[in-house]
C-alpha cells in the first residue's frame, strides 16, 4: 500500500475535527467565572475605628494602644461638636512616653491641615460632629490620601458622623438627594449609627442595601467602637454590630450580629466578622443561583486529578503524580502554596521534594494580589507549559481570593486540557471542585461558606469535597450539604486517603476511606447515608455508582511524609 500526502480538504478536515473537539472540552470544563464580578482588593492594609458615642473608655485601653503607643497622634475635631473630648484624652494616655498627640480645633474641616496629617501621622481622628453634609466634599477630594494613609498600615478613627461618609453609599438624611456616593474606606459597605435593632434602622439598612446592590449594610449600636482591621471586624465597648445583606430571587435575608469578646466561651462568629465573606456574598446575591438546581456531571475531559484528605500523602501517590505529568525529565510542576501572607519562603518544601525526586523543572508561584493573577505575564509564565500543579494545605478561601476568575485559573484548567494532572491536599483537595466546601474565613466548622460556596476552581463540577473526614468527624457535614444541595455530590476524604480521577472513574489510594455522599440514593432505617471505599476501590461519579469494592482486602498502612506546609482545614 502506498501512502500519500493528505490532500487539501482532507487536512482540513482534520482541522475542524481537532478544533470541535477542543471546543467540547472547553466547554465541559467551562471557564465562567467573570472576573470583573469580584473585588480586586480584598483587605485593606491599615484600620479604621468608628466611635458611636462610647462614654467608658477604660475598658478599650488595651485597643487604643495597639494603634497608638507609641506613635504620633492628630485629631481634628469641630469646636461645635457634641461629642466629648474623652477619646482625645484616652489616646493621649495610650501614646506613652515615646509617642505624641496633639488635638486641632476647627468650625470648617481644613483641607491642607488634614491633608498634611495624612502624609505624617501614624493616627489620625476626625470628630466633626453633625455637620456631615459640608465635611463630604473636603472628604471626597482626599481619597487618594485616604487610601494611600490606609495602604501605608496607619489609623483612621472617626465620629459617627464621619463613619457615614466612610462606606460606599452614604446613609444620612443630612446629604442631597441623589449625591450618596461615599469614600469607600470601609469597601462596599453602608454604615448606620446610633442603630436600634426593635426600630426602624434595620428597615432603613436593608432599604439601603436592596437599593445598592453588592454592597453590605453595618448597623452600629450607640456605645459601640467598631474597627475594621484587615479584612475582620470587632466590636469594642458596650452594645452590638449587626450586618445585613438583602433577599434576592434565590436566598432569604441574611442578617447577623457581632458583640464584644468577653469570654473564651464565645465561639469566634460571636465577635469577629469577615467583611471580605460578606462583600463576596453580597455579589453572589446578584448573579444567577449556584450551584444551579441542574445536576452537572462529574467529569474530567483529559487529564487527571489527584485529590488527597491531607493528613501525609498515600505511599508512591506523589511519585504517580510526576508520571502522570511526565516523569522526572519531562514533567514541568508548579507547586500553588494556600497561604493567607502576602509572601511567602520561595524554597518550598514540595518543591524540594520533587527536585530530590530527580524532577528537572519545577517551581513555585504565589500571590495575593489578584490583577497580578490576572495580568502579570511574567507570574503566569510556568502555567503556560506546565504538566503538572499541586495546590498546598491551609485554608481554601486563599486560594478562592487568589486565583478565581482570574486569567490563572484559566490556565490551570489548560493543563488538564494537555493531558496533565492536577493534585493537592485539604485545602488543596477541596479547592478542585466547582464547588467550594468548608471555605469559612472565621473557624472551619460550617461546611458551606455565603460567599465562597462559587469559589472553587472548577477543575471538576457536580461535586463537593471535604476532607480530614473521619479524624474530625465530618459525617453529618456533608449529610448537611447534599440535603441543601442534592445536585451535588458529596465526597470525603480521610487522611492518607486518596481518589486518583480520570473521566469520571474515581480510584481509591491510601490508608483510610474515602466516603461518597449521594442523596439520590434510598434512604435505609439504620443504616449510613453514605457508601465508604477502602484502597484498590473504584466509584463512577458521573453514574453515582460504586465500581469495586475492595472492603475486607488487607491494605498497607504505610505512608509517605508530610509534604504540605500546612493543613490548618
Amino acid at each position: 500500500m502506498t501512502l500519500t500526502a493528505p490532500s487539501r480538504w482532507g487536512t482540513l478536515l482534520v482541522a475542524v475535527v481537532m478544533a470541535l473537539q477542543w471546543l467540547t472540552t472547553a466547554d465541559a470544563q467551562r471557564f465562567d467565572e467573570q472576573f470583573s464580578n469580584w473585588p480586586v482588593h480584598l483587605t485593606i492594609t491599615g484600620r479604621i475605628l468608628v466611635d458611636n458615642d462610647v462614654q467608658e473608655w477604660d475598658g478599650l485601653k488595651p485597643v487604643l494602644e495597639r494603634v497608638a503607643k507609641d506613635r504620633s497622634v492628630i485629631c481634628f475635631r469641630r469646636e461645635s461638636a457634641s461629642s466629648s473630648n474623652l477619646l482625645a484624652e484616652a489616646l493621649k494616655a495610650a501614646v506613652g512616653d515615646e509617642g505624641s498627640a496633639e488635638v486641632t480645633s476647627f468650625t470648617t474641616l481644613p483641607l491642607d491641615d488634614l491633608k498634611a496629617a495624612l502624609s505624617s501621622a501614624d493616627v489620625v481622628v476626625i470628630q466633626a460632629g453633625e455637620q456631615v453634609a459640608s465635611d463630604l466634599p473636603t472628604l471626597l477630594k482626599l481619597k487618594p490620601q485616604f487610601d494611600e494613609f490606609l495602604a501605608d498600615g496607619r489609623t483612621l478613627i472617626v465620629d459617627k458622623a464621619v463613619a457615614t461618609l466612610l462606606g460606599k453609599v452614604v446613609l444620612s438624611k443630612a446629604m442631597p438627594k441623589g449625591d450618596d456616593a461615599g469614600l469607600n474606606l470601609f469597601p462596599d459597605s453602608v454604615l448606620l449609627c446610633d442603630f436600634d435593632e426593635n426600630g426602624a434602622s434595620q428597615a432603613d439598612l436593608m432599604k439601603a442595601v436592596t437599593s445598592h446592590p453588592r454592597t453590605v449594610g453595618i448597623g452600629i449600636q450607640r456605645g459601640v467602637m467598631l474597627m475594621l482591621s484587615g479584612r475582620k471586624v470587632t466590636c469594642h465597648g458596650s452594645g452590638r454590630a449587626t450586618f445585613v445583606l438583602p433577599g434576592r430571587d434565590h436566598g432569604l435575608p441574611r442578617i447577623e450580629t457581632i458583640s464584644p469578646a468577653t469570654s473564651r466561651r464565645q465561639t469566634p462568629q460571636e465577635a469577629l466578622l469577615d467583611l471580605t465573606e460578606w462583600r463576596r456574598d453580597a455579589i453572589d446575591r446578584t448573579l444567577e443561583p449556584f450551584p444551579g438546581v441542574d445536576v452537572e456531571t462529574p467529569f474530567v475531559d483529559n487529564g487527571t486529578l489527584v485529590i488527597v484528605g491531607g493528613g501525609g500523602m498515600p505511599r508512591g501517590l506523589m511519585s504517580r503524580f510526576v508520571e502522570l505529568a511526565g516523569g522526572n525529565e519531562h514533567a514541568r510542576l508548579v507547586y500553588v502554596p494556600c497561604a493567607e501572607e502576602i509572601d511567602v519562603s520561595q524554597d518550598q518544601g514540595t518543591v524540594q521534594g520533587w527536585k530530590k525526586m530527580g524532577v528537572e523543572h519545577a517551581t513555585s508561584i504565589h500571590t495575593k494580589d489578584r490583577q497580578q493573577a490576572n495580568t502579570d505575564d511574567e507570574f503566569l509564565a510556568s502555567l503556560k507549559d506546565a504538566t503538572g500543579i499541586w495546590f498546598g494545605g491551609g485554608r481554601q478561601w486563599n486560594l478562592a481570593d487568589s486565583y478565581y476568575g482570574t486569567k490563572a485559573q484559566r490556565m490551570m484548567k489548560e493543563v488538564l486540557h494537555r493531558g496533565g494532572v492536577i493534585g493537592g491536599s485539604s485545602a488543596g483537595a477541596s479547592i478542585q471542585a466547582r464547588y467550594l466546601a468548608r471555605a469559612t474565613p472565621i473557624g472551619n466548622f460550617n461546611i458551606m461558606a455565603p460567599g465562597y460556596e462559587r469559589g472553587g476552581l472548577g477543575f471538576i463540577g457536580g461535586v463537593a469535597i471535604d476532607q480530614h473526614f473521619t479524624q474530625r468527624g465530618r459525617h453529618k457535614d456533608l449529610t448537611q450539604l447534599v440535603s441543601r444541595y442534592p445536585q451535588l455530590l458529596g465526597i470525603g476524604l480521610d487522611e492518607a486517603t486518596a481518589i486518583v480521577v480520570q473521566k469520571s472513574i474515581a480510584e481509591v489510594v491510601g490508608n483510610g476511606k474515602v466516603f461518597f455522599y449521594d442523596s439520590q440514593r434510598p434512604v435505609v432505617a439504620d443504616e449510613p447515608d453514605y457508601v465508604a471505599l477502602p484502597k484498590g476501590s473504584s466509584y463512577d461519579l458521573a453514574k453515582r455508582a460504586v465500581l469495586v469494592d475492595a472492603t475486607g482486602v488487607p491494605v498497607e498502612t504505610e505512608s509517605e511524609p508530610k509534604i504540605e506546609e500546612s493543613e490548618s482545614q
